[in-house]
């Protein structure tokens, strides 16, 4: 995929995310057609178990899907596609579900929901909408995004965001009430530290997806830099992702006359493959001061300015 190309694509997803965290915000009820339950209204806080909810969601290349998740142990799911219906399923003994549908999904942005008939008659839906991105074929991979219950979102599905292989920053967004919300992926059970313009934001630990995300306050103002440690028991840096980012802007990626560090590299490696002689990584340190507090400790995922020589 061209850098055009990426670019659009991922101010298609700011805007998704926008418009999901509107969603959540200002959602208006839809008289369902009489072939659909209707889900009715609740008095009390009804428990998340209850609910069908999303655990998969995959688009192919050619707009084939696949979609599962959990429900009540014999429910009935219905899978809309807004207002239409997709299909239903039934949730196994234990509460899973997986709907194939027959027909490929066209390309452009649709929402996803659930809505299940309960064993006891209870109709309920999902909390939580599924908003997808189905790009013309060959355009490149599907972006699903998942609204998750704190606020934010969730990235299921996408063309992936800042990574080294064991750690990624995939999605940073806000709400209107000030939030922010960092997430990505590391190793299940592995620790990430997350720092906005050099002050702690948080830490988190990667779900057994392999999932972590934090919130925070939003900053102001229109220019700062995220980095996202992951970092071992006792604290030790394994890998590092720095970025500039800028609220409503999608993330920056290594352009012209930029490296990412990979593992087990070092600026001398760099400068000798780059300049032909080790000896110039003096060269990448000092256009890179902002980002290199010690020439000799320098992490996989970071984003280096080659200079000019």
């Amino acid at each position: 995929m061209t850098r055009p190309t990426l670019v659009a694509f991922f101010g298609l997803a700011v805007a998704i995310v926008a418009a999901l965290l509107a969603f959540e915000h200002e959602r208006e009820e839809v008289a369902p057609t009489a072939s659909i339950p209707a889900a009715a209204p609740a008095s009390a806080p009804i428990p998340d178990a209850r609910r069908p909810s999303f655990d998969v969601v995959r688009i192919g290349t050619e707009g084939n899907s696949v979609i599962a998740g959990r429900a009540q142990p014999g429910a009935q799911v219905i899978i809309l596609d807004g207002d239409t219906e997709l299909g239903r399923v039934t949730a196994d003994p234990r509460g899973e579900w997986v709907f194939v549908p027959a027909e490929a999904l066209p390309p452009g942005s649709r929402e996803l929901r659930l809505r299940a008939v309960n064993p006891d008659g209870e109709v309920l839906e999902s909390g939580n909408p599924v908003v997808l991105v189905v790009p013309e074929r060959g355009a490149g991979p599907a972006l699903v995004l998942k609204s998750a219950p704190t606020g934010g979102t969730l990235l299921l599905q996408g063309p992936g965001g800042l990574s080294d292989g064991a750690l990624s920053l995939d999605l940073v967004d806000h709400d209107d009430k000030g939030r922010l919300f960092v997430s990505g992926k590391a190793p299940a059970g592995s620790r990430v530290h997350v720092y906005l313009d050099d002050g702690f934001l948080g830490r988190a630990e990667a779900d057994a997806d392999g999932n972590w995300r934090i919130a925070g306050a939003k900053p102001g103002g229109d220019s700062h830099r995220l980095r996202v440690d992951l970092v071992d028991p006792k604290g030790k840096v394994l890998a590092r992702i720095e970025t500039p980012w800028t609220p409503g802007a999608p993330l920056a990626r290594p352009g012209a006359g930029e490296v990412v560090v990979s593992a087990g590299t070092s600026l001398w490696r760099i400068a000798r493959r780059v300049y032909g002689e080790g000896t110039a990584y003096t060269s990448i340190f000092t256009a890179n001061r902002d980002r290199i507090r010690n020439p000799d400790l320098i992490y996989p995922g970071q984003v280096f300015t080659l200079p000019q020589r």
